[in-house]
């Protein structure tokens, strides 16, 4: 949601695998397994074309990177392409001009025919 708490999401994720290997099990709570949601900007979004999460393992790959879905199940015939992403990855806002505007105006969106 963006609100600062002062929570350190990398460090609270350490702490949690570390209780996990110090008990023997898994415990309960979602970031810890999926990550935190990236932020949308350069380098710090996942690859749009990784293939599938299938286990709570490849799910690591947040933090140990992409080896860990190394081998996964790619569903695409085609690699996927964004103009968010590429904007995104030249350090632009996904769209518009920075101040959250749709880009119902951007040349690249496609137009609804009459």
């Amino acid at each position: 949601m963006g609100i600062p708490t002062g929570v350190d999401i990398d460090k609270l994720i350490d702490c949690v695998w570390a209780a996990e290997r110090i008990i023997g099990r898994e415990l309960y709570g979602h970031v810890s397994k999926a990550g935190p949601r990236p932020r949308a900007s350069a380098g710090n979004l996942y690859d749009i074309n990784m293939p599938f999460v299938e286990t709570l393992e490849q799910a690591t790959h947040f933090k140990k990177g992409e080896q860990m879905y190394e081998g996964g199940l790619y569903p695409y015939r085609e690699p996927v392409t964004s103009p968010y992403r590429e904007r995104i990855d030249q350090g632009l806002p996904a769209f518009g001009n920075g101040r959250d505007e749709f880009p119902w105006n951007e040349d690249w969106l496609p137009k609804a025919s009459s």
